[in-house]
């Protein structure tokens, strides 16, 4: 039966591929093994006679990829054709959630099949599996022999179901594939809809997955030509050499069993203890291949995990000079977009003024940023992702601003780059429908080389900094100055007049690093919008310079409400500093600072005050404060 484990998000189906001896049962797994990706197939096992005969099952580990989130495996086993092996063949069946028959077409192995057939309910009602609805294909092999019967004939002696049929020659890989699609996809229709975790959404089919799924493993929905010794399909990317697997041997194990010794066994008395002996071995070489494959891929996935972080690290460790900013972010996302397997990845710099918003190809634009959610939250979700939340239903909006991106993802995985002093980035790595989503243990995999990768943005970070603090200076004094010199030119009042209310005035200086907030039913003032905005943005940016002089992480907030009859306007900078204690207000003065003489005269037009209370510790804090405009 499907094994479901949602800790390593991980459904394992088992194929049994069943039939006569000589059948082709064994070649069909060793052309999807030799024709798999080497990253898609694990060991594949074989317990064979020395006649090189299956004696007891064939095992090949296949990963199709991702399937609603999880990473969908399938275990192909073929069982043992000969009739000595019956015991082998019911415990091959054991939890089996589809079977493919594999007939020998020549006109001399009729009678063979039939047998074959007529045996197969008995192994699966003793697995509890109901053989007129299991899911099942037929696949009449050996079509190239000079005397074989037709397909309609075979029909009519095995197929009363009227199932899928499959012409095949398997040692040129000709209906080899073909059949392994057809058995998913009727599996995998028959799971879902007897488990609901499994279901497709609407809009969504099986068979558009299972086409997909094909490609993914094999690299093309049909074979060609003859075998090959198994050829690893690679994409060229830099870097890539340290990512690949190596690929996966045939381990064959030969066992010394005449076959006139397992008849004579078979007829002797104690043919039953054989029976179970023998349904003893099976159980035992299968779950041995099974365990073959759980330690390769744990070998892998240490080995994998390991070049990762060997990578971060010459990032890291690389000096200031080398590189440009844009490349090492790129070559950031690179390392976390393959550390969990995601379909493309973009990086939210949220050091750079204004914040940069990075993407690899082919991506040109950030999907998330593209939508209208996205646009006006993306800065929020750093917060989100900081948190660390446990495993829970995604935010609706943002399933939503997914679901309308282009090309369409169903899911993003949030990691934050920081220092030990400040966030410097935000990588999103977006995943399609049914690819794998990364376990707990992925991401906090993920998160250990965000930790190390902040190393080069940090530096980054620094350096532009400096430039930007040195550039706002120049600009924003040349600007001042002349700003104050109209401002104080004009008398007190001569404002443009205008009913205003303070969430029309501060809505658009809500930015990334900066949070707004206006208290409900807080009263409209009068005065100039723009000339307001002015004011309130250069005390952000003096808060903003006060924290590179402090070497602190910005956090700026803004909040407007009535207090005491007056409509107040708090900026402020701290580490999550709270607005305590009463505000004094007192009279405008002129200062020999430039920026803020503008900002007193802008507060004297509109008949205000501007207050500066004493710091607590670091924080910087400023009032605004206006009369409420007459109801």
């Amino acid at each position: 039966m499907v094994e479901f484990n949602r800790q390593e998000r991980t459904i394992k189906v088992k194929i049994a591929y069943y039939g006569p001896a000589v059948g082709g049962k064994t070649t069909n797994l060793k052309v999807l093994h030799a024709r798999a990706r080497g990253g898609r197939r694990g060991e594949f096992v074989s317990v064979n006679s020395q006649q090189d005969r299956t004696i007891l099952c064939d095992l090949l580990p296949l990963k199709s990829g991702g399937f609603r989130g999880f990473d969908l495996r399938f275990q192909l086993a073929a069982v043992a054709g000969q009739a000595i092996y019956a015991p082998a063949r019911r415990v091959v069946l054991r939890g089996s959630d589809g079977v493919v028959f594999v007939a020998n077409s020549a006109t001399d192995r009729w009678h063979e099949n039939v047998q074959s057939f007529r045996e197969l309910p008995g192994p699966l009602l003793a697995q509890q599996l109901d053989p007129a609805t299991i899911p099942m294909v037929f696949q009449y092999n050996k079509r190239d022999l000079p005397d074989v019967l037709e397909i309609e004939a075979l029909d009519r002696g095995l197929n009363a179901r009227r199932l899928p049929v499959f012409p095949a020659v398997a040692t040129r890989g000709e209906g080899v594939l073909e059949t392994f699609a057809a058995i998913i996809q009727l599996t995998l229709e028959d799971l879902s809809r007897r488990y609901p975790a499994i279901s497709l959404p609407a809009g969504q089919r099986i068979e558009d997955w299972t086409e997909q799924a094909i490609v993914s493993m094999f690299g093309a929905a049909q074979l060609a030509g003859g075998q090959t010794d198994g050829e690893i399909v690679t994409v060229d990317m830099p870097e890539e050499a340290l990512f690949r697997e190596e690929a996966s041997a045939r381990h064959v194990l030969r066992v010394s069993m005449p076959e006139e010794a397992g008849k004579t066994a078979a007829s002797a008395p104690d043919a039953g203890a054989s029976a179970v002996l023998a349904e003893s071995y099976a159980q035992a070489s299968t779950e041995l291949g099974l365990r073959v494959t759980d330690l390769r891929e744990e070998r892998d996935l240490a080995r994998s995990r390991l070049a990762e972080v060997r990578l971060a690290l010459e990032l890291a460790e690389q000096k200031a000079g080398e590189g440009e900013a844009e490349d090492r972010a790129q070559r950031i996302l690179g390392i976390l977009m393959r550390s969990v397997g995601a379909a493309n990845a973009s990086l939210l710099l949220t050091t750079t003024d204004p914040p940069q918003i990075l993407v690899l190809p082919p991506l040109v634009t950030d999907p998330l940023a593209r939508t209208r959610w996205g646009a006006l939250h993306l800065h929020d979700l750093r917060d989100l992702a900081e948190a660390r939340l446990e495993e829970g239903p995604v935010m609706p909006a943002l399933a939503e601003a997914l679901s309308m991106s282009e090309p369409v993802f169903e899911s993003v995985a949030l990691v934050p780059l920081r220092s030990a002093e400040r966030g410097l980035a935000l990588a999103l790595l977006y995943f399609r429908p049914h690819m794998t989503l990364p376990t707990a243990n992925t991401l906090d995999h993920v998160g250990f080389l965000g930790h190390v990768l902040a190393g080069p943005l940090e530096a980054a970070a620094a350096r532009e900094a400096t430039a930007s603090a040195d550039r706002m200076r120049a600009v924003s004094h040349a600007s001042a100055s002349a700003m104050a010199s109209l401002l104080t030119r004009l008398p007190a009042g001569s404002a443009r007049r205008a009913t205003l209310p303070i969430e029309d005035v501060l809505a658009p200086l809500r930015v990334p690093g900066v949070t707004v907030t206006v208290v409900p039913g807080t009263p409209p003032i009068h005065g100039d919008a723009s000339l307001l905005r002015y004011a309130v943005a250069t005390l952000i940016a003096r808060c903003e310079a006060a924290a590179l002089e402090r070497s602190m992480m910005p956090v700026i907030g803004v909040y407007a409400g009535a207090e005491d009859g007056f409509v107040r306007v708090h900026v402020w900078l701290g580490e999550g500093a709270a607005v305590v204690g009463a505000v004094v207000t007192q009279a405008i003065t002129a200062d020999a600072d430039v920026e803020m003489t503008a900002v007193y005269a802008v507060m004297a037009l509109h008949e205000g005050y501007l207050v500066t209370p004493e710091s607590q510790g670091a924080v910087v804090h400023y009032v605004l404060q206006f009369s409420p405009a007459a109801s």
